[in-house]
């Protein structure tokens, strides 16, 4: 996004300054000088100026140098570059990039020189992938206690958005990045001697404009909360408040619309964060809070949310790997809302096991115990019952042989086998057979011991059509 400057009527075309060509090839390349410093490489580029990795040609010293476009050099908007060093001093604060030396070139175009910085814009980073809410909350606070500092100077910077805001690793908390606040070219002294802009003039980036600086009235430090609020709103809920195709439209929106409730993006959103959020984005300057309320309120939401974080961890803990619970936006289907913090990835409670396969496993253990008692019983049931019969043939008239008398009842109380012993020429009566061959079978599907079923059947268990079941077919 770049920054959009321009007045209430008209656009016009800055005037260079005497002696400025028009040429539009304004790059510097490595090795060319400005001052003591020796340009290497280009850094970046962006609406106001370009921005070189620069090397102290006496102390070797490596610095940032930036450049303001030759298109734009006139006599307010030197000014306003030169204007940038000077607020960065009179703030003198850790979060606000630090700028040691200023000069013009040969061209006549301004330059600063600043702390070279190792990192990414914070626009970067957010469109990397979700940033936790209390990492979002570290790094508004940092952006609040800069602020705080420069509106204490009687300083607005008037063009806060993710591109302005640097991260930079920060050793003390591996967790939240340390913030260097950019880009303080259209910042605005609040004096009544001095005045740094003119009257009317539209200074800003649309999608973050406050709606007096659509308007074109004067600033304040509100402006800032006002535009530090569309950041927040952004961070949190992954979408601005408002958006649409034109700046016409989003200026206008600004001026007239209201923001979407917070709580319809993120469901479980901290009461006292929605109520701050749609607060700072106020109409009415009056009517938001000050930079000092902002700050102490970010700080009691990630107390509640740290305080959410503490009872899930207690009614739920986490066995395995760690998980991580996000916030849920309808927009996208990216988290999970359950406890408002969060996001990389979607939220991964450990399932507990399945109990399903339990229970059929369990089933098919007593249901193969019932059935090999059942068949034990029956086994023994019916080996009597042949021998009893057996035992009554022999003792009929026909299979006795007729060359002896009949034998009085008592004397044939005899053991069967004796019996079976003593009618030799008498072949067995053909009714063992059939009765054998069933007893026969059913001892050799239950005189194995049934095999045990694991906890976790490999898939579900099928049941013959005789009841027996085995969890391996």
């Amino acid at each position: 996004m770049q920054t959009m400057v321009s007045t209430a009527g008209s656009i016009p075309e800055p005037v260079p300054a005497a002696g400025v060509e028009a040429s539009e090839n304004d790059e510097l390349q490595a090795g060319d000088k400005a001052g003591p410093w020796i340009v290497e490489r280009e850094l970046g580029r962006g609406g106001m100026g370009a921005v070189y990795g620069v090397i102290h040609e006496g102390i070797g010293k490596r610095a940032a140098l930036k450049v303001m476009h030759r298109r734009l050099v006139s006599g307010s908007s030197a000014e306003r570059i030169l204007l940038e060093a000077k607020v960065v001093n009179a703030v003198g604060h850790p979060n606000i990039v630090d700028i040691f030396e200023t000069g013009t070139l040969e061209d006549g175009r301004p330059y600063i020189v600043m702390e070279r910085l190792d990192g990414m814009p914070l626009s970067f980073r957010a469109d990397e992938g979700k940033i936790l809410p209390d990492q979002v909350i570290g790094i508004l606070l940092q952006v609040c206690d800069a602020l705080i500092a420069a509106h204490a100077a009687n300083i607005v910077h008037r063009d806060l958005k993710l591109d302005n805001v640097f991260l930079i690793d920060n050793p003390d908390d591996p967790t939240t990045p340390r913030v260097k606040l950019l880009d303080w070219g259209i910042a605005k002294v609040i004096s009544n001697d001095v005045r740094h802009t003119i009257e009317g003039q539209l200074v800003g980036t649309p999608q973050y404009l406050a709606p007096e600086q659509a308007r074109g009235a004067a600033v304040s430090p509100q402006t800032d909360v006002y535009s530090l609020g569309v950041m927040a709103y952004e961070l949190f809920l992954e979408q601005l408040p408002f958006e649409a195709e034109t700046s016409a439209e989003i200026m206008a929106m600004h001026l007239r619309c209201t923001p979407p409730p917070p709580s319809e993006l993120w469901p479980d959103i901290p009461p006292g964060l929605e109520n701050l959020l749609l607060a700072m984005l106020a109409k009415n300057p009056d009517a938001r809070p000050s930079m000092l309320t902002v700050a102490h309120t970010l700080e009691l939401v990630r107390a509640d949310l740290q305080a959410r974080k503490d009872a899930v961890a207690a009614e739920r803990p986490i066995t395995g790997r760690v998980a991580t619970v996000l916030p849920s936006l309808r927009k996208s289907s990216k988290h999970d809302c359950a406890n408002g913090f969060s996001p990389t990835e979607p939220a991964a409670w450990p399932t507990s096991p399945r109990r399903w396969p339990v229970a059929i496993g369990a089933l098919a253990v007593v249901t193969s115990a019932a059935l090999f008692l059942l068949t034990r019983e029956t086994e023994r049931a019916n080996a009597a019952a042949p021998r009893h019969e057996a035992a009554a043939d022999v003792r009929r008239p026909d299979t006795i042989s007729t060359a002896a008398p009949l034998a009085p009842l008592p004397e044939v109380a005899a053991p069967a086998q004796d019996l079976a012993v003593a009618a030799e020429p008498v072949a067995p009566p053909p009714i063992e057979m059939p009765v054998e061959k069933p007893v026969k079978t059913t001892e050799r599907r239950s005189s194995a011991a049934p095999r045990r079923v694991p906890v976790k059947p490999r898939r579900i268990t099928p049941v013959d059509p005789d009841g027996t079941v085995d969890p391996y077919l």
